[in-house]
């Protein structure tokens, strides 16, 4: 039912390097081997699984023995020698359950439940593992925010030198010598808080895998990763929730079966071998017996247990349907709201940050030839550094659509055993 799913080596504390996931291929695998949160799925794919062996094996046959006729009182005949040997017999049988109309329907029950609990498992590792790839998605697009505040950084850095410079010739005033100083100071500040929130989705990476995580090896890495796109395979009905639902419901649908046949009483057949010592009396020294014996299903015959897996059955199929009807309505939001924001992404990257670099790049150049005011600069500038960081929270938004339609569809492919 269950095989094992692919080992990834990483020892424990080896930190997970976001340059190295590629396409995020590798990432369900390594949230199985490494999330603590899954520990109870893999005792419940366990106990399912031991309970699905279980009910394939036959009942265990009884060991009768027995030492019969003991003698109590006065002999007969009364000068029987040595009673206590000569008198009892000894009985050694065998004893067999013989299930009617049962086995198939507990086999069913138990294997559909174990499918369940792997199913469950499985759902549990992809919405983690979608939960990760936002994650790194968000350290990717904090790495970018830092990489674009640091490259105005470098640029306001210069520009202040630049009119330190000129303000101690007496080329341009003290005022406009501190406002480029104040705009690398907001700058620097800027950065600190970009940082700030790298370390912090860095950390919240690392809670999922229970390992470090570090950075993507440069900027152009980050952009890739926000750039792909999230796998989203199958329709809803093969999402492993959905398919858990239905194992569920045969699951349920077999125990009725199960319950409901309680009125077939099970006979349990013995035979054995009798060794008679008592042959004075004319007794058969050597025989056999059979014998058959069963219960009588007059009060107790599953009742209470069919109507409450009816009514699993049947609760399990409204949650199925629900959970369905709100799955497919949610997909087609998400979207119509991916076109909504890629269409702004798209003229945010072509049209508005080019212009804005643009008359960033003329307007320094008059500036520094002392032909255009300071003011205007520090204006573009600041344009230019929300344009910057709208790009980079578009990336992170439409990538964010983009694992939310995954959480919708189906979209792993795994197999999971403890």
């Amino acid at each position: 039912m269950c095989p094992v799913i692919l080992a990834l080596v990483l020892s424990a504390g080896q930190p997970l390097d976001l340059s190295s996931v590629g396409d995020g291929a590798s990432l369900p695998e390594l949230v199985w081997k490494q999330s603590p949160e899954l520990r109870d799925a893999r005792i419940r794919i366990a106990q399912a699984d031991a309970e699905r062996r279980k009910a394939l094996r036959l009942p265990n046959p009884g060991l009768d023995l027995g030492l019969n006729t003991i003698p109590v009182g006065p002999l007969n005949p009364p000068d029987l020698k040595d009673p206590f040997l000569n008198v009892p017999n000894v009985a050694v049988g065998l004893s067999v359950l013989l299930e009617i109309g049962k086995r198939g329907p507990r086999q069913e029950a138990t294997s559909e439940a174990a499918r369940a609990a792997a199913l469950d498992a499985l759902d549990l590792v992809r919405r983690r593992t979608l939960d990760l790839e936002d994650l790194i998605g968000d350290v990717a697009s904090a790495q970018v925010r830092v990489d674009a505040l640091q490259s105005l950084g470098a640029d306001a850095q210069r520009l202040a030198e630049l009119q330190a410079a000129r303000a101690d010739k007496g080329d341009t005033s003290a005022l406009d010598a501190d406002r480029a100083k104040l705009e690398v100071e907001g700058t620097l500040t800027a950065i600190g808080e970009a940082q700030e929130l790298l370390a912090a989705t860095q950390r919240a990476c690392a809670e999922i895998v229970a390992i470090p995580c570090t950075q993507f090896a440069d900027v152009t890495q980050a952009n890739a990763w926000l750039d792909r796109h999230v796998r989203t395979g199958g329709p809803v009905e093969q999402r492993p929730d959905v398919r858990a639902l239905e194992a569920s419901i045969k699951s349920a649908r077999a125990a009725q079966l199960l319950a409901s046949r309680g009125w077939l009483p099970d006979p349990t057949v013995r035979f054995g071998y009798v060794r008679d010592q008592f042959v004075v009396s004319g007794n058969q020294q050597n025989s056999f017996f059979v014998g058959v014996s069963m219960p009588l299903p007059l009060f107790e015959r599953g009742q209470d247990d069919a109507e409450a897996a009816r009514i699993a059955a049947e609760t399990t199929e409204q949650a199925r349907a629900r959970l369905l009807e709100a799955a497919n309505a949610q997909l087609t939001r998400v979207d119509a709201e991916i076109v909504t924001v890629e269409t702004r992404q798209k003229r945010v990257k072509e049209q508005s940050l080019p212009l804005a670099r643009s008359v960033v790049s003329r307007l320094d150049a008059a500036v520094t030839r002392g032909a255009a005011p300071l003011q205007e600069l520090l204006l573009a500038r600041r344009t230019l550094a929300e344009l910057l960081l709208t790009a980079a929270e578009l990336d992170r938004t439409v990538f964010h659509l983009r694992v939310a339609r995954a959480r919708l569809s189906s979209s792993l492919e795994l197999q999971v055993s403890p």
